[in-house]
C-alpha cells in the first residue's frame, strides 16, 4: 500500500501479518518497525503443494481420521442406558444395559466415542463430556453418537438348544433381519442390517440363510418353533410392517419367520453367562453404513479454534425408498392396463384394416406396458432385501436393464460439521437469551452447563453421478417390444430424452393427463353441489301440516349412489330405504358429515339473480369438505310438500352454481384436446362419432330447462331430476375418458417411458436424501446458512423450516457434464426433461406412533402418480413436534428444481452435427434455472418481509429492516454475476480462449443458492473426481466465508480435503472407473489434481 506516514505502514504491516499475508522469514517476531525481514506468502498455486513446508499456526491441519458409525439413542425414564470412562486419552463406552435403548442402537462395551450431538467429545476432559451428557438427558434430547467401529467383526454367539434369538433372511449373502431386544446376539455384537460373510470360518457370502441357520441347535431341532418370544428389533420398517401382517395372518412360520401368540412379546434380559460347555458359533460379519471421516482444525480470522469433522455418507434407505417409487408406478400401470382393456373389450367389431391396425398398436403397446409394470414389481422386491453394498458402483459399460438402474449411482452425501467455541458477542447474545428461558423440569437448564457455549452448524452436499441410461436396447420379446422405436433405431443411444420426446409430443400428452384429471375434479364438485341443494331442500321445506318428521334412522340416511364408477369408492352404492324426509337432527348431521346450520348460513348469501356467481366462493369453500353420499333415484320430495315463494330464489342461486359446473364440464369436453383425441382414435371403432359427442350438451340444456320447471310447478321430481343431469353428464365425462385413455395409449412411447422412469427415480430419490439429511440438521438445531452475519444455528434452522413451509424447497442440481463428450451430452439431455417432472412431487409429513428400527431418523411412504407422485416422511415424535404447523396439520411442501451446468473445458468454436454451439443446451438450461431462483428469491424476500412485525418507532423500524435484509443484499450482486456468465457471447468462430469462459458459473451459483436455503447436489460423469473436487473448493468456500478461515488457507484446506479427506473412499469403491479432469480445466481445479509423480 501506499503509506504518507511511517506509523500507517506499521498499521498495514501488521494487519497484513494479521491477516496471513505476509510473515516473518524466521516466524520469530510480530511486525514492527524494525529491520526484519517480512515475505509475503506464496502465491496460492504453490499452496498446499510443498510437503516440505514449515506448517504455521493458522495453517488448516489435519487431526484424526475416522471410521465410526452414527447412532440414535432415546432417553428412558432414569438415563440413556450406558456409562463411559476415559480410557488412554480417549472416552469410552464402559457398560451397556441390557435390553437398554443403546444396545438396541448398537452401542458395545469399550468402543470409543468421538462425537454426542456433533460436539467432538474426544478433544474435551471428560468432565465437560459428563456435562454435555447431563444437559442432553434433561431436556430429555436423543443422543447422536458417532462411536468407532470396523468394517468387519467377528461375533460369537452362544448355540442354545432352547430357541433362536435373531432372524436371517436374503442370500448372496445372507443378513440379519432382525434381533431381539435385549437378547445374548444383541450383547455380543449382532444387529440388524449386517450382512454374514463367513459362519465358523466357512464362507457363506454366496449361500442363503438357510445354510447359516443350520448351524445352531435351536433351528435343526425345533424348526417349527425356532424362535424365542422376543420385542424384535429390524432392519428396516419395512421389514417390521411386513412381519406384522403375517402375524395377523397367521400363527407358525418357517425358515426363521417368527412364531408367536398374540399376546404382546416382552423384553428378555437374561444375565449373559457362557460356560465351558455352551458352544460358540463364530460369525464374520460386514458392518453397512459406515461413515469415513476426518477431523481438522484451523485458527479463525478472529484468532479462535475452530474444528471441522468433514463426512461422507452413504444414503439410508436408498433403495427401499427406489422400491416404493417403483411400486408407485407399477399400480399405476396396472389400473392404466385394467381400464384399456375393459375400454377395448367394449367396443364393436373390427371391420377396417385401419381399425385392424390401430388395434394390434393398442394391444402390443398394452403387452409392453403389462411387462413393465411386471418387471417393476420384480425389481421392487430384489431393492426391499439387497444389503451390501449399500449404493450403486458406477458401470461404464452397456448393460441388460436390471433393479439397479433405478437407483442413483455413486450417491453419498457429504457433511461438513463445524464447531467453535462464541465470540463474546454471540455468548452474550446467547446468555440475555437464557435469562428469560423458563426452567427445565429437572431444573438443570439443557442449554447451560459448566462448559463455555460452541457454535454448531452442519453444512450438506450431495454428489453423485448424473442419472443416465446404460441399458442395452431391448430385442423383440424382451422387457419393451421394437414397436417404441418410432424415432429410429441407434440415435435413440446416441441422444437424450429432450431430443428424442419433440416438445409437442410432450405438450399433447401433459394436455391429456390434465385434462382427465380435470375431469375427475369436475364430477366430484358437481355431486357436491348436488349434496348442497339436497341440505338446502330439507332446510328450506316444510310440510303442509305443522307436525314435524320423525327422525329418520341411520340406514335410511344412507341414499344410493348417482352412479357407480369402476375403481372410485367414493362412488360405491348405498342400501336402505330410500324414502327421505327433510327434517335432519342434529346426530344424523353428525354421522353424515354435513353440518345443517353452516350450509343455512352460507345458502343465506345466494342472490336471487340466477345470473350472479357472487356466491360462488362461499358455497364452495363450505362444501369442500363434504361427504361423498348423494342424491339417489328414491329421494323424492314428499305430495303434501311445498316450497315457500321467498326461498325459491335461494334455491335457484344455488341451482345455477351446479348450472355453471354443468357448463364447465361441458366446456372442457368440447375444448381442442378431446377434438385432438378424436382426431388420434379416430380408426378405434366406437360407438360415436366426434359430432355425436359434442350434440350430448343438448341434453344436458333440455334437463337443465326440466329442473328449473320443477322448482315450481312439480318440486316433488326435482330430486330425479337432478340426479338425470347428473346421470347424463356422468355418461358424457365418461366417454370422454375414454376417449382420452386411447389417445394416451397411442402417443405413449413405451420405451423412452421405461427411460424416463429410470431417470426420474434417479433424480427424485437423490433429491429425497438430500432434503432428509437438510431436514434433520435443521430439526437439531445445526443448519446455518448465514453466519456469515453472526447468526445462531438455532435461529437460521428455525427461519429455514418456517421459510420452506411458506415458500417451498429449492433444491440446486449442480452439472459439470461436458457437451462435448457424446455420452455426457446425452445425461444431459435426459436432464432437462427430468427436472421439469420434479416439481410435480410433493412432501408430506406424517408422525411415526412406535418405530421397531434402530437408528432411524425417518422412513418413507409413496404414493399417487407420475403425474403427481406424493412422498410421505414419517419422523419421530421428537422431530414432528418440531415442524412447522403447517406441516404437522397435512399441508405439502413445494419442490422448485433447478439446474445449473458448465463443463471445465472450453466449448469455443465446437460445433454439434446438426450446426449448433455445444454451449446452446447448458446456456438454455442456466438461464430457466436462473429466472425459477430469482422467482423465488422474490417470494422469499416477500415472506421476510411480512413476517418482520415492523416496529412503530421509525429509527427502530429502519434497524429492523436493515438486519432483515442485510444477509440478502448480496442476492443482487450475485444474480448479476449469473447474469453475465449466461449472457455471455461465444466467442467468434477462428479465435480460441486459453482458459474456460464463464467458469465461475459454479461457484456463484453454488453461493445464490446456498443463501436462499437449497439443497445442493453436484453430478458429473461418474460421481467422482469432478464432482467431489468440486464439493472440496466448495466446503472450503463455506468455511472462508461463514467461519473465518484466512483467505491465504483456502487452497491449503481444498487440497487437504482432496488428498486426505473422505472422499478419496468413493475413487477406493469405484477401483476400475477413470474420470480424467480435461487438460484445460480451470486452475482452482487443475490445482487440486493428483501429482503426475504419484507423491500425495
Amino acid at each position: 500500500g501506499d503509506c504518507q506516514t511511517r506509523e500507517e505502514a506499521v498499521a498495514l504491516g501488521v494487519g497484513l501479518c494479521n491477516n496471513g499475508f505476509m510473515h516473518h522469514v524466521l516466524e520469530k517476531s510480530e511486525f514492527k518497525d524494525e529491520s526484519l525481514y517480512f515475505r509475503f506468502y506464496a502465491d496460492e498455486e504453490m499452496e498446499g503443494t510443498s510437503s516440505k513446508s514449515k506448517q504455521l499456526r493458522n495453517d488448516f491441519k489435519l487431526v484424526e481420521n475416522i471410521l465410526g458409525k452414527s447412532l440414535l439413542i432415546l432417553p428412558e425414564e432414569d438415563d440413556y442406558g450406558f456409562d463411559m470412562e476415559e480410557k488412554n486419552k480417549a472416552i469410552v463406552v464402559k457398560s451397556v444395559r441390557r435390553g437398554s435403548s443403546a444396545e438396541m442402537a448398537g452401542l458395545q462395551t469399550g468402543r470409543k466415542i468421538y462425537s454426542i450431538n456433533e460436539d467432538l467429545i474426544f478433544l474435551r476432559p471428560f468432565s465437560e463430556v459428563e456435562t454435555i451428557l447431563n444437559q442432553s438427558f434433561c431436556s430429555r434430547r436423543p443422543l447422536r453418537l458417532l462411536v468407532a467401529t470396523k468394517s468387519k467383526e467377528i461375533i460369537k454367539i452362544p448355540d442354545r438348544p432352547e430357541a433362536l434369538c435373531f432372524q436371517i433372511r436374503g442370500a448372496a449373502p445372507p443378513y440379519v433381519h432382525a434381533v431381539g431386544r435385549g437378547s445374548e446376539a444383541a450383547a455380543v455384537g449382532l444387529h440388524p442390517g449386517q450382512c454374514i460373510l463367513k459362519v465358523n470360518g466357512n464362507n457363506a457370502t454366496h449361500g442363503n440363510y438357510m445354510e447359516v441357520l443350520e448351524h445352531f441347535t435351536a433351528y435343526r431341532t425345533r424348526q417349527q418353533e425356532a424362535l424365542g418370544l422376543y420385542q424384535w428389533v429390524y432392519r428396516t420398517h419395512e421389514d417390521a410392517e411386513e412381519d406384522r401382517v403375517q402375524q395377523a395372518a397367521s400363527a407358525a412360520y418357517l425358515n426363521g419367520i417368527i412364531l408367536v401368540s398374540a399376546q404382546t412379546p416382552q423384553t428378555v434380559s437374561s444375565p449373559l453367562i457362557t460356560g465351558e460347555e455352551t458352544p460358540l458359533i463364530s460369525l464374520t460379519v460386514d458392518n453397512t453404513h459406515l461413515e469415513h471421516g476426518v477431523v481438522y482444525e484451523y485458527v479463525s480470522s478472529a484468532g479462535i479454534k475452530s474444528f471441522v469433522l468433514e463426512k461422507i455418507v452413504e444414503p439410508k434407505g436408498c433403495f427401499n425408498l427406489t422400491a416404493k417409487i417403483l411400486e408407485a408406478f407399477a399400480a399405476e400401470d396396472y389400473h392404466f392396463v385394467r381400464n384399456c382393456k375393459r375400454l377395448i373389450s367394449l367396443s364393436s367389431a373390427v371391420a377396417t384394416m385401419p381399425q385392424y391396425e390401430f388395434r394390434q398398436i393398442c394391444d402390443t403397446k398394452l403387452e409392453s406396458i403389462s411387462r413393465r409394470l411386471t418387471n417393476y414389481q420384480e425389481f421392487a422386491d430384489e431393492l426391499k432385501t439387497k444389503v451390501s453394498p449399500a449404493f450403486k458402483q458406477a458401470i461404464m459399460e452397456p448393460h441388460s436393464l436390471n433393479s439397479m438402474d433405478f437407483c442413483p449411482t455413486n450417491c453419498h452425501v457429504n457433511l461438513m460439521e463445524v464447531s467453535y467455541p462464541k465470540n463474546t458477542t454471540s455468548a452474550g447474545r446467547s446468555f440475555s437469551i437464557r435469562i428469560g428461558r423458563k426452567p427445565s423440569i429437572i431444573g438443570l437448564d439443557p442449554e447451560q452447563g459448566t462448559i463455555n457455549p460452541v457454535s454448531y452448524t452442519q453444512h450438506c452436499i450431495t454428489t453423485m453421478a448424473a442419472p443416465s441410461w446404460r441399458c442395452l436396447t431391448p430385442e423383440d420379446g424382451d422387457l419393451n417390444g421394437s414397436f417404441g422405436q418410432q424415432n429410429g433405431g441407434t440415435i435413440q443411444e446416441e441422444r437424450g430424452l429432450s431430443f428424442l420426446l419433440k416438445q409437442e409430443d410432450r405438450e399433447i400428452q401433459d394436455s391429456y393427463l390434465h385434462l382427465f384429471n380435470k375431469l375427475d375434479i369436475a364430477v366430484k364438485e358437481m355431486k357436491q353441489y348436488v349434496i348442497q341443494i339436497r341440505v338446502l331442500l330439507s332446510t328450506i321445506t316444510e310440510p303442509t301440516e305443522g307436525g314435524a318428521c320423525e327422525p329418520p334412522s341411520t340406514e335410511e340416511t344412507s341414499p344410493p349412489s348417482l352412479g357407480t364408477e369402476e375403481g372410485d369408492p367414493d362412488k360405491a352404492e348405498h342400501g336402505g330405504i330410500k324414502k327421505v324426509c327433510f327434517k335432519v337432527s342434529e346426530e344424523d348431521q353428525e354421522d353424515s358429515g354435513h353440518d345443517t346450520m353452516s350450509f343455512r348460513d352460507s345458502y343465506s348469501e345466494c342472490n336471487s339473480n340466477r345470473d350472479s356467481v357472487l356466491s360462488y366462493t362461499s358455497v364452495r369453500s363450505n362444501s369442500s369438505y363434504l361427504g361423498s353420499d348423494e342424491m339417489g333415484s328414491g329421494d323424492e320430495l314428499p305430495n303434501d310438500m311445498r316450497i315457500p315463494l321467498d326461498k325459491q330464489d335461494k334455491l335457484h342461486g344455488c341451482l345455477e352454481h351446479l348450472f355453471n359446473q354443468v357448463d364447465a364440464i361441458n366446456a372442457l369436453l368440447k375444448g381442442p384436446v378431446i377434438t385432438k383425441a378424436f382426431e388420434e382414435t379416430k380408426h378405434f371403432p366406437m360407438d360415436h362419432s366426434l359430432q355425436e359427442f359434442k350434440q350430448k350438451e343438448e341434453t344436458t340444456v333440455r334437463c337443465r330447462n326440466n329442473i328449473q320447471a320443477s322448482v315450481q310447478e312439480d318440486p316433488w321430481n326435482l330430486p330425479l331430476r337432478i340426479k338425470n343431469l347428473v346421470e347424463i353428464i356422468q355418461k358424457h365425462v365418461e366417454d370422454g375418458k375414454n376417449q382420452l385413455l386411447l389417445a394416451l395409449l397411442k402417443c405413449t412411447d413405451t420405451e423412452l417411458q421405461l427411460r424416463r422412469d429410470s431417470i426420474f427415480c434417479q433424480s427424485l430419490v437423490a433429491a429425497i436424501c438430500t432434503f432428509s439429511e437438510q431436514l434433520l440438521a435443521a430439526l437439531n438445531y445445526r443448519y446455518n446458512n448465514n453466519g456469515e452475519y453472526e447468526e445462531s444455528s438455532r435461529d437460521a434452522s428455525r427461519k429455514w423450516l418456517e421459510q420452506i413451509a411458506a415458500t417451498g424447497v429449492l433444491l440446486n442440481y449442480q452439472s459439470l457434464l461436458s457437451p462435448a463428450v457424446k455420452e455426457e451430452r446425452t445425461m444431459l439431455e435426459d436432464i432437462q426433461v427430468t427436472l421439469t417432472e420434479l416439481d410435480k412431487v410433493a412432501f408430506y409429513f406424517k408422525q411415526l406412533d412406535e418405530s421397531l428400527v434402530a437408528n432411524a431418523h425417518v422412513f418413507y411412504h409413496i404414493e399417487g402418480s407420475r403425474q403427481a407422485l406424493k412422498v410421505i416422511f414419517y419422523l419421530d415424535s421428537y422431530y414432528f413436534s418440531k415442524l412447522p404447523s403447517r406441516f404437522q396439520n397435512g399441508g405439502s411442501l413445494k419442490l422448485h428444481t433447478v439446474l445449473f451446468s458448465k463443463a471445465l473445458e472450453s466449448m469455443e468454436g465446437q460445433l454439434q452435427p446438426a450446426g449448433s454451439s455445444l454451449e446452446e443446451l447448458p446456456q438454455q438450461m442456466n438461464g430457466v434455472s436462473l429466472e425459477k431462483v430469482q422467482q423465488y428469491y422474490r417470494k422469499l424476500r416477500t415472506f421476510y418481509l411480512e413476517r418482520s412485525n415492523l416496529p412503530t418507532d421509525s429509527n427502530t423500524t429502519a434497524v429492523k429492516i436493515d438486519q432483515l435484509i442485510r444477509p440478502i443484499n448480496a442476492m443482487d450482486e450475485l444474480c448479476r454475476l449469473m447474469k453475465s456468465f449466461i449472457n455471455t457471447k461465444p466467442t467468434q468462430p477462428g479465435y480460441s480462449s486459453s482458459t474456460t469462459s464463464g467458469a465461475g458459473l459454479l461457484p456463484i451459483s453454488s453461493e445464490l443458492c446456498y443463501r436462499l436455503g437449497a439443497c445442493q447436489i453436484t453430478m458429473c460423469g461418474t460421481g467422482m473426481q469432478r464432482s467431489t473436487l468440486s464439493v472440496s473448493l466448495e466446503q472450503a468456500a463455506i468455511l472462508a466465508r461463514s467461519h473465518g478461515l484466512l483467505p491465504k488457507c483456502i487452497m491449503q484446506a481444498t487440497d487437504i480435503m482432496r488428498k486426505q479427506g473422505p472422499r478419496v473412499e468413493i475413487s477406493a469403491k469405484n477401483l476400475k472407473v477413470m474420470d480424467q479432469m480435461p487438460q484445460c480445466a480451470p486452475r482452482l481445479y487443475r490445482l487440486c489434481q493428483p501429482p503426475t509423480d504419484g507423491d500425495l
